[in-house]
């Protein structure tokens, strides 16, 4: 490697070394790619791989390729990404990771890194077959929360290509972001049966408390639905939060095929602080969200509401504090109030930032709507979602890190992984989801390796509205894997 790990790294090294699946459980920002890439670098300098294939959230993938390899790889490599698209020179490119070599000759280590959804379409899929047909591959599943969910296209499109390689690596700081069932088919990845089970059913009964057939609930619904029968109920605690046990023979079963670092433990890095900065809404905000607030409440009192409609609920009454609502089938917006609280306090804030700062916010209407008025106010803003194409993305994080621009606006679904964005010193959260991995990943865009000052994280709260109950269950979830995973 042109650079050298840190203890934690090297630990990580020892731990996989000459095991063909394992699991890295860092913690943002502590160099799991750099380990990765040791570890690549080794296994094919021994002779048991030629050639490593990524698979990454979208961007994520890109970053391996373009800075991560050249910074780090000391070895000779030929590395590409998939575009789903992709042009007929862009092609040509690609099929450079074929090129047959002559007798006696050592070929570089072939990459292909690919955006984890690309598997999902036929040409994708297709050309990662043909890369590990023809190759000795390491396989990495970079944040392999991505796949924790058995029953999508990209798990499934990954577990078919498994049998394919040998080696087999999974990454992430947050493999546990709802559930403690979320471990269950990464780590099934790695290898058949590592949790004690193939059985996905049997994996829940194990960890979870289930309601019992006859429960009035669980009776309920099966008289509505008959093929709900075998649908597995989780019990709840008196405040609503489900019932889990034998945490800690989980933890056992994990402990042999995985690495836990978090960044306190091995990076001297500046500290984490939090704000919340509190506002109210306007009267006629207020007037929508009692609105929707009530519709939301009776139709989950009377049992015949479905969880889809609850969760569409629980995002208009979250748009409602943003100042509008999304109206249904796509029709556009209906602007519930003139004024926008929440816009007024992000702007009375910035008057006290210094320096560059990031903002995420969840909806696209919020993140125009901040642009707009940042850019009127001044100051030089880029943006990273998902109506922004690659390249320009890719420049908004280079003008941000390195150049002109003063605020970077992000998505967290977008833009909160794989990112590093230690420029800013001040992070402002203008809304959040129920989301723990977006949650984590996105403040760690931040408060990683070449973090300098402290970290200061700000989040805009509506008083008395769905805010407060979000930033609870964020803080319940990170308890929760943090008993799995030792971290307590």
């Amino acid at each position: 490697m042109k650079t050298d790990g840190m203890n934690h790294q090297k630990a990580a090294l020892r731990r996989m070394s000459e095991q063909p699946y394992f699991a890295l459980f860092m913690e943002q920002g502590t160099g799991k790619t750099w380990t990765l890439l040791a570890d690549a670098e080794r296994l094919y300098a021994s002779g048991i791989i030629d050639a490593l294939f990524v698979v990454a959230p979208k961007g994520v993938h890109t970053n391996w390729v373009r800075r991560e390899i050249p910074a780090h790889m000391d070895v000779s490599n030929i590395a590409r990404a998939w575009r789903s698209g992709a042009g007929q020179k862009e092609m040509k490119h690609l099929e450079e990771l074929f090129i047959p070599r002559e007798t006696g000759e050592i070929p570089p280590l072939r990459v292909l890194a690919m955006n984890v959804d690309a598997l999902n379409t036929n040409a994708g899929f297709a050309f990662a077959k043909r890369f590990l047909n023809a190759t000795k591959a390491m396989f990495v599943i970079d944040e392999s929360s991505r796949i924790k969910n058995p029953a999508t296209a990209r798990s499934k499109a990954v577990h078919a290509l498994r049998p394919m390689v040998r080696i087999a690596r999974i990454a992430t700081g947050t493999p546990i972001t709802n559930a403690p069932v979320d471990v269950f088919n990464q780590m099934e990845f790695l290898h058949p049966g590592l949790l004690g089970t193939s059985s996905y059913r049997a994996f829940v009964a194990e960890y979870a408390v289930l309601l019992d057939i006859r429960h009035p609930m669980m009776a309920a619904i099966i008289k509505r639905n008959p093929n709900a029968a075998r649908a597995q109920m989780v019990a709840k605690n008196a405040d609503g939060t489900p019932q889990w046990r034998n945490l800690d023979k989980l933890q056992q079963l994990l402990a042999p095929h995985s690495f836990r670092v978090l960044k306190k433990d091995c990076l001297d890095l500046p500290d984490k602080i939090y704000k919340q900065v509190y506002f109210d809404m306007d009267s006629e905000q207020q007037r929508a969200y009692k609105l929707m607030d009530k519709e939301f409440r009776v139709l989950t009192e009377d049992g015949r509401e479905l969880p889809v409609k609850a969760l569409a609920a629980l995002v208009k009454l979250q748009q409602i504090t943003s100042g509008f609502v999304m109206k249904p089938n796509q029709e556009g917006l209906m602007y519930v109030s003139e004024k926008n609280p929440r816009l007024s306090a992000l702007m009375d804030m910035t008057e006290d930032i210094s320096g560059k700062f990031i903002v995420w916010a969840r909806f696209k209407e919020e993140l125009r709507a901040v642009s707009a008025a940042l850019t009127a106010a001044g100051l030089k803003v880029v943006e990273y979602h998902g109506e922004v194409n690659t390249k320009d993305r890719e420049l908004a994080v280079d003008r941000f890190q390195f150049g002109d621009a003063d605020v970077f606006v992000g998505q967290p679904q977008s833009g909160g992984i794989g990112l590093t964005l230690t420029a800013a010193d001040t992070v402002i959260y203008y809304s959040n989801d129920f989301n723990l991995e977006t949650r984590l990943q996105s403040e760690d865009r931040a408060h990683r390796i070449g973090t300098r000052n402290n970290v200061v994280y700000i989040d805009l709260v509506a008083v008395d509205t769905i805010d407060e109950p979000i930033a609870r269950a964020l803080q319940r979830k990170a308890n929760l894997a943090a008993t799995i995973l030792g971290d307590n």
